[in-house]
């Protein structure tokens, strides 16, 4: 086998509506698509896909993390703060990036992630 790359990252999620205004409406992320009666939701986020399934039996919600890049992850933070969004830690920092781990209304947990040499993926 030769694995080419990550086609998309799947998170299983309870309410699809929730969902959606908290990764398109609050992190503003595109949709590209809601597609099988409303079950699937996909995300174009270059260079792949978040994908958000209900009802799908292969996953439980709440046990997927994916990680975004943002150009500034304190100011990031701060506006999904005082959104009410759930901080699962604090704006942290390493020798390469600025990074923070936020929950969506699933408790899936999403790295809002801000790289020092401002690369992206």
């Amino acid at each position: 086998m030769n694995v080419l790359g990550i086609d998309f990252t799947f998170f299983a999620v309870s309410d699809m509506q929730k969902s959606l205004t908290f990764y398109r409406d609050l992190l503003g992320i595109p949709l590209a698509c809601l597609v099988h009666e409303g079950t699937w939701a996909e995300f174009e986020i270059n260079p792949g896909t978040l994908v958000l399934g209900q009802g799908y039996d292969f996953t439980q919600p709440g046990g997927g993390t994916v990680a975004l890049a943002v150009k500034d992850a304190k100011a990031a933070v701060e506006e999904l703060e005082q959104a009410g969004v759930h901080a699962h830690s604090p704006l942290g920092e390493s020798a390469v990036c600025f990074w923070a781990i936020i929950e969506d209304p699933d408790g899936n947990r999403v790295i809002v992630h801000q790289r020092k040499d401002k690369t992206v993926g």
